[in-house]
This record gives structure tokens, C-alpha cells and sequence, in this order.
């Protein structure tokens, strides 16, 4: 049974096949199986994104969120937010460099709730009213109930 390899892993696999070792070498410098390789080579396993950019030169998310609050005075409620919208920026910046598919699936959740931060932040943000707070608990107890049945 082929152990999970890491998103790093994976890169490291397909760069070390494109240098030319063969699928039964990075299969037991990796402790997978020959076909495992195979199929993370041929894109069947680890889809790659294709035109996911990696250039850092464009800047990240997080140092756009560092300048963000840079310019904010934040209470200490303030600095809760700050700080979990850093946390979630640099999220974004892995799944944004990742080659997986999970990372790709992960990454427009992550940035809604970043933009929602970033708003509350600067306080754009809309106060929740009672009707919002219903419909949350409507779609949680919705959800819920799908996933007992």
C-alpha cells in the first residue's frame, strides 16, 4: 500500500522523473509502488494545476494583508482578526503554489473568508443581523442533517 506523499514529495518525484530516473527508482526512494509513480506521473493520481503561477516576484497574499494592517489601529479584537487573516493569507499563498488538486479546491474558501476578514477589518463589514444569524443556523442544521443521513 502506497504511503501518502506530501505535496513536496510529489514535485520532487515528477522533477526527479523529468531528470531521468525511472519509475522503480523514485518508487523505492519513495517506499510506492511502480504504478503509484506511474499514475502521479501520467496525472492520473496528484493532477497538477496547469497555468498555476509561481512567480513570487507578483508579491504575496500575506504581504498584501501585512500592509493591510500595517495602516490599521486595532484594538485587541482587531488584532484577533489581524492575526487570523495573516494565518489564512499564507494559507492561500501554500494552496496558490501547491500542485494539487486539493490545494485548487481549498483555495476559493480560503480566499472568501480572507476577503470577509479583510473587511471586518476595515470595517466594511456589515454588522450580522438576526436574519443572518438565522440562515447560518438553518444551513448548519441543513448540513447536519445530511451528513447523519
Amino acid at each position: 500500500m502506497a504511503l501518502k506523499l506530501s505535496d513536496m514529495e510529489v514535485a520532487d518525484l515528477r522533477r526527479l522523473s523529468e531528470d531521468g530516473l525511472t519509475a522503480g527508482e523514485l518508487a523505492s526512494r519513495f517506499g510506492v509502488s511502480r504504478r503509484h509513480v506511474g499514475r502521479i506521473l501520467s496525472g492520473a493520481a496528484r493532477q497538477q494545476l496547469a497555468g498555476l503561477d509561481r512567480e513570487v516576484a507578483r508579491g504575496s497574499v500575506a504581504a498584501a494583508v501585512d500592509r493591510l494592517v500595517d495602516g490599521l489601529v486595532l484594538d485587541d479584537a482587531g488584532e484577533v482578526l489581524a492575526a487570523t487573516a495573516t494565518a489564512l493569507a499564507e494559507k492561500l499563498d501554500c494552496a496558490r503554489l501547491a500542485d494539487s488538486a486539493a490545494a485548487a479546491t481549498a483555495a476559493p474558501a480560503l480566499a472568501r473568508q480572507l476577503v470577509d476578514l479583510t473587511a471586518l477589518l476595515k470595517g466594511d463589514a456589515a454588522e450580522p443581523d438576526a436574519l443572518d444569524d438565522l440562515r447560518r443556523r438553518r444551513s448548519a442544521r441543513l448540513l447536519s442533517g445530511r451528513a447523519g443521513g
